[in-house]
């Protein structure tokens, strides 16, 4: 709940007081006449929502039973409008307008989004367009400063269109999520890049099968704090929705439910999103070369690129690194092992290597993830590290848990506080990647965390 909502809902709980407990009609008045200036307020600066409905209507019906009752109005009027009250202030606390983590780094961040063509590989998810090419869309978190608080840009852009499809894909009105565009981040639009003195390290990202770039804005945020350059991807057809800058979209096409040709419908998935990576190191040469224009020309340690993926973006992350020695250093977040090719497992992530999870994948289609996990492992480069964080689920290795306090009730989200999982995840990565891609020496040693549970330190010994 914003600062100017939770006013509105206490100046109305003192309007309710001083008309039913109190009788005192005129600090009635006054405490409505606060709660009617701070929602003009509240307008006009952090907008209005379809969650402050019920406060906002509750402010008229409480002036019409002061304008009916001369007198003390009756006490069931008055347990009917704590009722309404007390929904009132649940609605938005449950669904917030809620803020992205402030990154620890010493930068501020900025941000740029590209759309690239790569013209040499025909799109196979639209077989009903000819001479269809695969086109990505690539977000890039950077190291920049006077990062102004009052030009952070959205959480998601496109936001309302955005907000229609998620709710038409769970069954909601079309106007459930149209809060997420009052969703803003700690980042600013291509502001300047930070004078570092050195070439700054590379973090490439991947998103899940429905998910997107956004949901893994604050890891973003956060490695950009530090001084990497990040880039995070869309993968089209895979993502629940991708919007190109002239509008035109690639919705949602990897539900494979019932599909007799889903293994192979797989592996090609899996060979599209691994040379969706290949194409974007090729486009990230580009840009530190000169060959294509950027503020990043000269300023990309090409030596120093890792990637990290949730999901199938975790299976993504290991089959790039399998066959791009660009790659330096990869990290899997509760990722899913099942689409990697077999000649993988068996040959193992041929770089420093880091598996974090939930405690078990036993509730889900694929029980045996982890033992494809162990497979990979053990036949992997020596640095090879796995640690489940206790008392998770699949997303909360995403921003999920910070959609709601009770997000754990209806999304993939475990029972562990996101005031403790959330900083603790990106510890791990971060202090991971800070060891492998700015000049540390020797194995990585996983921080201690009484919520963290290191499997192994060296499956080769």
């Amino acid at each position: 709940m914003r600062s100017l909502e939770f006013l509105i809902i206490l100046s109305s709980v003192g309007a309710l007081y001083f008309l039913f407990i109190k009788n005192d009609r005129a600090s009635f008045l006054y405490s409505l006449f606060g709660a009617i200036t701070i929602t003009l307020i509240h307008f006009f600066t952090e907008s209005s929502r379809w969650q402050m409905v019920p406060a906002y209507l509750f402010l008229v019906v409480i002036f019409v039973i002061y304008k009916t009752y001369k007198e003390k109005p009756p006490t069931i009027i008055l347990l009917l409008l704590m009722s309404w009250l007390t929904v009132s202030a649940l609605l938005p606390w449950l669904i917030p307008v809620f803020t992205l983590p402030e990154p620890d780094g010493p930068y501020s961040i900025g941000t740029e989004t590209f759309h690239w063509v790569d013209s040499s590989r025909q799109e196979w998810f639209t077989d009903e367009i000819e001479d269809d090419v695969r086109e990505i869309v690539v977000q890039v978190w950077y190291p920049t400063i006077n990062n102004s608080s009052d030009q952070r840009t959205p959480y998601f852009d496109f936001a309302q269109r955005r907000a229609r499809g998620l709710s038409q894909a769970g069954g909601l009105p079309s106007f459930f999520a149209n809060h997420l565009g009052l969703i803003k981040t700690n980042t600013t639009f291509k502001t300047p890049l930070a004078k570092i003195k050195t070439k700054l390290p590379v973090i490439i990202t991947s998103h899940g099968i429905t998910g997107s770039r956004h949901l893994h804005s604050s890891l973003n945020e956060h490695f950009a704090s530090e001084g990497f350059i990040v880039f995070g991807v869309d993968h089209p057809y895979d993502a629940n929705l991708t919007i190109f800058p002239d509008g035109h979209i690639a919705d949602y096409r990897s539900d494979l439910h019932g599909n007799p040709d889903s293994a192979h419908v797989r592996k090609q998935q899996m060979k599209t999103r691994t040379f969706d990576v290949v194409f974007m190191l090729n486009q990230i040469e580009k840009m530190n070369s000169g060959e294509t224009q950027s503020m990043f020309q000269s300023n990309i340690d090409m030596d120093n690129i890792g990637i990290i993926g949730h999901s199938y973006g975790g299976a993504t992350a290991i089959n790039a690194s399998a066959i791009d020695s660009r790659l330096k250093a990869c990290f899997a977040l509760d990722g899913w092992i099942n689409p990697i090719p077999s000649t993988i497992l068996q040959s193992g992530v041929p770089i420093p290597f880091y598996y974090l999870g939930r405690p078990s994948w036993a509730n889900s289609d694929y029980k045996n993830n982890y033992d494809l996990l162990f497979s990979l492992l053990q036949n992997g480069f020596d640095d090879q590290l796995f640690s489940i964080v206790k008392k998770t689920e699949h997303l909360d290795f995403s921003d999920a848990p910070l959609f709601s306090p009770l997000a754990s009730y209806f999304l993939d989200v475990g029972e562990l506080p996101v005031s403790i999982s959330h900083p603790l995840i990106l510890s791990q990565i971060i202090t991971f990647f800070n060891h492998y891609l700015k000049g540390g020496l020797g194995q990585y040693i996983a921080p201690e965390s009484r919520y963290l549970i290191i499997q192994n330190r060296q499956l080769n010994d």
